[in-house]
């Protein structure tokens, strides 16, 4: 275990002991700072651990975390972060990276499944043109970055709300809306682009193997990210 997810642990059984209401300004006080990609991260770890430190103290006196941060922690967030050091580039490369091969990961195990259980069942096609596979790769590969920063935001405008519900709810519909949208050009394309470029025919268990294999290698990133 690294140091940041030792202070990441410890942060997690600290912050059991504020109140509910503290609690719930405090947490939304940490997802806004690890919302933030631009940070680095075990600096603004060690800040949220010193601000809940404080945070503990303060409740012992019968304070409360809009006391510690006050009337706009939001505010108060933002001016802490700007003066942390910001991340390297490796760490936003690696959580890029990190979605990009377990989206990857996952459509090919879930392939793999398809093609195993519906000949059982059905007269199922397993050829694949190349053409059209590469051309979804490259629109997965470029909107997994812009799919991170738009549910982080979204997460992030729901932070330090008066009613905790009604925003969580929104963000939940906004995210289904535009995962929706998302959706739509993968089934346009797949609905009225015919197929071109060679064809292949894969047996159910080879796109599994390959999504096992993309599984190791975002086990490698991680290990990659966590010797920085």
């Amino acid at each position: 275990m690294t140091y940041t997810e030792e202070l990441i642990e410890l942060n997690n059984e600290k912050r059991e002991a504020l109140s509910e209401r503290n609690q719930q300004v405090y947490e939304d006080f940490l997802l806004y700072f690890r919302t933030d990609l631009r940070i680095a991260e075990q600096q603004a770890e060690e800040l949220l651990m010193d601000i809940l430190d404080h945070l503990l103290e303060a409740e012992k006196e019968g304070k409360t975390a809009y006391d510690l941060f006050g009337e706009n922690p939001k505010a108060y967030a933002e001016e802490l972060i700007a003066h942390l050091p910001r991340e390297k580039k490796k760490h936003q490369l690696a959580v890029v990276a990190d979605a990009f091969f377990s989206t990857l990961a996952f459509i090919f195990i879930i392939q793999g499944a398809v093609n195993g259980l519906l000949p059982l069942f059905f007269d199922f096609n397993q050829t694949i043109s190349l053409g059209n596979a590469l051309v979804i790769a490259i629109y997965v590969g470029f909107s997994i970055p812009l799919a991170i920063s738009m549910v982080f935001g979204f997460v992030r405008q729901s932070l330090f709300k008066p009613d905790q519900k009604k925003s969580d709810t929104w963000m939940i519909l906004k995210g289904g809306l535009y995962g929706m949208l998302w959706f739509v050009p993968l089934f346009l394309f797949y609905t009225f682009v015919p197929s071109f470029g060679p064809e292949l025919s894969l047996d159910w268990w080879i796109y599994v193997v390959v999504g096992g294999l993309l599984y190791l290698i975002l086990k490698i990133i991680k290990g990659w990210d966590k010797s920085r």
